[in-house]
């Protein structure tokens, strides 16, 4: 679940609940209301705005805003880009993709498979249509706009008196109510039930009977809701870096600060076990405490930044939300250990780069502004007060006294306190009852989608397997070890894996 942004500058590859529209009634919607009343009743392809690469071809569907009144308050864009599959004769459908988030652009993910077709298995660029839908509020959709000042402005998350806290949120209100006065009501309707339902607009628009889905972090939550909604648009469903959304904040806190830990201490067994570590001969747990120390008496100036693109100087707090980021993949890792070593000379130009500030461009900002948007209508914070906020970092910090709690978990809780929007789509237990069964993948020594998550979406799920891979690092596809090759055969063959396989790439 960790932000898309913050892994690719680290380096790695990669309210009240609204019950559901039953499945039935929403086809009702699309294909005879919306389709036959706006004349939309295919989806056509054309080329993409000049970004992305000459292989791939976009196209834009119109959506409700809110479907739960969808002929009342207009319609929002859905943006998407497609690669087509090379082999028509062997074409098997469709294949939607998300790199997870909330707010990673599928569009983009997609674009970079185009770019690198080399290195993806031959047998999905033939037989799939490869699609990258962006969800609403992100990328080539209908995008969430705020004020790029205001969100660059630095507050910490971890306040200390009554007057930080109110700072805190005071800029979460302002920027909520920044991006309503940029973005209209749609930042009212970006949950992930939406979003699924986006989904499936799109499905029946295409007309190709049920699709495959891949969901990657977040992914997973779109694509395990969008399976209890519409479980017979499901040819197949491949989920990678599981994001169970049913247990509690304190739950979520403990289980995702602790998987980070969990990492981090298995990155100094690393960093001594291996030359390509700067700090080998060095101890790295001892180095990074003494940086964190050095960073909480005054933030590290970073001598590299442009004040544009990165801070002018770190936080104890900054430094640990990046090397999480850093953490996500074991290719990534050298880079940490010269992040740490640089920080400790007085230069932590490398973690702030990591951090990614607002830039001011609709489709680039949109995967912080629309994914803080769906986080705050997706997941529940409940903090009034500077002592219940206090009590999670003490809690935290007791179970895991290196990241003292710092995960995307903590940042939503903390983040969306104040935030205006509704909370539309809480956490609630998901069940699946289709006939297809869905491959679920998750690594022991995942920094951010915990194995326990994994576990327990498993056990809510039913018709699932689980396939384990003894290793760290966030989702495995991309690795193109033993994990990948079972994922694709699955997706190509529909071929399961035994349940209770462990695989060590």
């Amino acid at each position: 679940m960790v932000s898309l942004r913050s892994l690719l500058a680290a380096g790695a590859v990669i309210g009240v609940f609204v019950d559901p529209i039953a499945t039935a009634p929403l086809q009702t919607i699309i294909t005879r209301d919306h389709h036959d009343r706006q004349g939309r009743t295919a989806i056509v392809w054309g080329p993409c705005p000049p970004i992305f690469s000459t292989n791939v071809t976009c196209a834009t569907y119109h959506a409700p805003l809110d479907w739960q009144n969808p002929l009342q308050h207009g319609n929002i864009s859905l943006g998407m880009l497609r690669i087509k599959a090379r082999n028509p004769a062997k074409r098997i459908g469709y294949l939607f993709l998300n790199p997870g988030g909330p707010g990673g652009q599928a569009s983009q993910s997609v674009n970079s498979i185009a770019r690198s077709t080399g290195k993806i298995n031959p047998e999905l660029l033939d037989r799939f249509d490869i699609i990258g839908l962006d969800p609403r509020g992100v990328g080539l959709s209908t995008p969430v706009q705020c004020d790029v000042d205001l969100w660059n402005q630095r507050t910490s998350f971890f306040p200390q008196s009554e007057q930080a806290f109110n700072e805190l949120v005071n800029k979460n209100k302002l920027i909520s109510e920044s991006c309503r006065k940029k973005s209209g009501r749609i930042v009212d309707f970006v949950d992930t039930v939406s979003a699924a339902k986006d989904h499936e607009a799109v499905r029946l628009a295409l007309g190709d009977g049920p699709a495959t889905f891949f969901g990657l972090s977040y992914g997973t939550q779109l694509f395990t809701q969008y399976a209890q909604l519409f479980p017979n648009g499901i040819r197949a469903l491949l989920l990678d870096g599981l994001l169970q959304h049913s247990q509690s904040e304190y739950s979520n806190l403990l289980i995702e600060s602790s998987t980070y830990e969990a990492t981090l201490r298995e990155f100094f067994r690393w960093c001594t076990a291996h030359e390509e570590c700067v700090l080998a001969k060095e101890d790295a747990q001892k180095t990074m405490l003494e940086v964190l120390s050095k960073a909480k008496r005054a933030p590290i100036s970073t001598p590299g930044c442009d004040k544009k693109s990165c801070r002018s100087d770190v936080t104890e707090e900054e430094i640990l939300f990046a090397t999480q980021a850093f953490l996500t993949s074991t290719s990534t890792w050298p880079k940490l250990a010269i992040a740490l070593q640089e920080a400790g000379r007085g230069n932590a130009t490398i973690f702030a780069r990591a951090q990614g500030l607002a830039v001011g461009d609709a489709y680039e900002d949109s995967y912080l502004f629309g994914g803080a948007s769906i986080q705050c209508q997706d997941w529940s914070h409940s903090d009034t007060t500077l002592y219940q906020l206090q009590q999670k970092q003490i809690l935290s910090a007791t179970m895991s006294p290196i990241t003292k709690g710092t995960s995307q978990s903590y940042q939503i809780q903390a983040s969306c306190i104040g935030w205006t929007a509704p909370l539309r789509n809480p956490e609630k237990r998901v069940k699946y009852n289709g006939n297809q069964t869905i491959l679920s993948v998750n690594s022991i020594h995942d920094p951010s989608t915990s194995y326990t998550w994994a576990l327990g979406l498993q056990n809510e799920l039913g018709n699932s397997v689980l396939l384990t891979r003894n290793g760290s690092g966030h989702t495995s596809w991309h690795l193109n070890g033993e994990a990948t090759k079972i994922q694709n055969a699955y997706l190509v063959n529909l071929t399961l894996p035994e349940p209770g396989v462990v695989v060590d790439s």
